[in-house]
């Protein structure tokens, strides 16, 4: 049975992907203030969890502007917008399997030091998450060869993990949990944004 926090966390994503699919779809003007407003509450969420470290300033291009530039040059290209949908779609997908798979069968941690709740077990359900989305995508939506797709959708599930860790690795060295409280069951902008720090910029090369 799924506990509380696993159907929030559910309940938020749908909530998010709905609103994202909106701005998408509305107009140009209400997806570039969808993502200004990202790139806003993740700066403050930074500067916040980083007490205003200048040193860590770097790291700011890394997690808050790559990610949010490379779903505008997403968003621009020919397939962009059903690609941007489904990329969000396949990280929450990932996210919520990982969560899942890592709640209900994990027992071997990955590095309990800095993501106490990353398991071996999670990341095997975030990559055939990953794989089942990628060829969602490539059957219905022509984003990718068919061939290809099971090493795109496994290419995203580990990096999409790895941004994960990258975030985690900032909060435990400044002993955070969450980089904020906004979004039910996540966390902050950052928490719910990680996971596209590396696998935006990849899609985005890959399609255009």
């Amino acid at each position: 049975m799924a506990d509380n926090n696993f159907i929030v966390r559910v309940l938020s994503s749908i909530v998010i992907l709905l609103i994202f699919s909106f701005a998408t779809y509305f107009s140009d003007l209400s997806f570039y203030l969808l993502i200004f407003s990202i790139a806003v509450l993740s700066s403050f969420e930074w500067y916040n969890l980083t007490q205003g470290n200048r040193i860590l300033y770097v790291f700011a291009l890394l997690l808050i502007a790559l990610p949010n530039a490379s779903l505008i040059y997403l968003y621009n290209l020919p397939q962009g917008k059903y690609a941007l949908v489904w990329l969000i779609l396949t990280i929450w997908s990932i996210d919520i399997t990982a969560y899942l798979f890592g709640k209900n069968f994990g027992r071997a941690k990955i590095c309990p030091i800095v993501s106490p709740g990353k398991t071996w077990l999670g990341i095997l359900g975030a990559i055939l998450a990953g794989i089942v989305c990628t060829i969602f995508g490539s059957m219905f939506l022509g984003l990718f060869p068919i061939f290809y797709s099971p090493i795109v959708g496994f290419a995203i599930a580990i990096l999409a993990q790895l941004g994960d860790l990258t975030e985690s690795l900032i909060k435990r060295a400044y002993n955070v949990k969450d980089s904020g409280n906004i979004i039910p069951g996540h966390g902050g902008i950052l928490d719910r944004m990680d996971s596209f720090i590396f696998t935006a910029p990849l899609i985005a090369i890959y399609i255009s």
